[in-house]
């Protein structure tokens, strides 16, 4: 344990208290009232010091703001796209990022500027992998189905190739999926997979740093982009 944080926290209460019961009872002259301002006082030190505590643990894990998934977040990802030189996305089968040629990357790629030259990189699962079949089974719906709509973002992304010759490269992975992901340059736009409920209708979004769970996001991709295989 460490013993530091315990020992500023145990005298940052003990100053306090004795500040504030000093004040309390030399107004008052009653030790009751004194008694109960130094319990509340302590109270409130400990509570503020463990908000304090926490807020740094969030500052350091790089968690900057989270986004509803589903409103319109075409704004905010020209953004980021325009801004970054290697975009990673991770996914089961992309079918509303990716899968048809209505889809949000269509466009976003699309209204890209023309003197834009990063790398997209994807990761899907793989068609025929049994964890495809898991996730489909989980959630209720049929694995062949899944398998259709997983392979149907795979051409979708050989047709942005063509189309808009940007370097975009795709790959499948076979393992169970657990995190949904937008890799960015400083960024990252994270949710993840909650069994039969689909997944969280929230995203994450984490900014770099030293201990920064973008950090974690980059190697898990990396782990995954190592062992998966072209299509």
């Amino acid at each position: 344990m460490d013993v530091l944080p315990r020992l500023r926290e145990f005298l940052l209460t003990l100053v306090t208290d004795v500040i504030v019961t000093g004040i309390i009872y030399f107004f008052t002259m009653n030790l009751l009232t004194a008694t109960i301002a130094l319990v509340v006082t302590t109270v409130s030190v400990v509570t503020v010091y463990y908000l304090y505590r926490t807020m740094d643990v969030v500052t350091a894990s790089g968690l900057k703001r989270t986004h509803k998934d589903s409103p319109d977040p075409t704004p905010l990802l020209k953004k980021y796209f325009e801004s970054s030189k290697r975009i990673r996305l991770l996914a089961i089968r992309g079918a509303r990022m990716m899968g048809t040629d209505r889809s949000l990357i269509n466009y976003v790629i699309g209204e890209l500027p023309k003197s834009w030259n990063g790398r997209i990189e994807v990761l899907l699962l793989d068609p025929d992998s049994p964890y495809l079949r898991e996730r489909a089974e989980e959630l209720g719906h049929n694995p062949a189905q899944f398998a259709t709509e997983c392979r149907s973002a795979i051409q979708n992304i050989s047709r942005l190739k063509k189309e808009y010759g940007t370097d975009i490269e795709v790959r499948v992975y076979s393992r169970k999926p657990v995190v949904r992901a937008i890799i960015f340059d400083d960024r990252a736009l994270l949710s993840y997979y909650i069994g039969g409920e689909g997944h969280i209708p929230i995203q994450y979004e984490i900014t770099a740093g030293d201990n920064s769970l973008l950090r974690m996001l980059n190697l898990l991709y990396d782990e995954l982009w190592n062992e998966s295989k072209a299509v």
